[in-house]
């Protein structure tokens, strides 16, 4: 897409890889603040599970503004999750055999 906002394609590659990486640790955020929200146990379950989704429903908001802007100067949002996971600076580490430890 063409886009003339007085920014150069240069400066808008930089600026939606920046903003690509950002969009890649909201992502990662989100998937584990919904991973606490189906994991969450003990007595202040309810309270938690509804910080949980709050939480999660707030990162989804901020992907999604991030993503539009991101093609608002020309270029495509990461949705594909390997390139997230490298774009990440959030350590996404192996899975633990005991899903409690998580």
């Amino acid at each position: 897409m063409k886009v003339n906002i007085g920014i150069s394609e240069k400066n808008r590659q930089a600026v939606a890889l920046e903003l690509n990486k950002l969009l890649a640790d909201e992502h990662v955020l989100y998937n584990k603040t919904r991973n606490y929200h189906w994991s969450v146990e003990g007595p202040s379950f309810m309270e938690f599970h509804k910080l949980y989704e709050g939480q999660y429903t707030e990162l989804a908001e901020t992907i999604d503004q991030i993503a539009e802007r991101i093609r608002t100067i020309g270029h495509f949002a990461e949705g594909r999750l390997k390139e997230i996971l490298q774009l990440a600076s959030l350590d996404e580490p192996e899975a633990p055999t005991d899903q409690k430890s998580q």
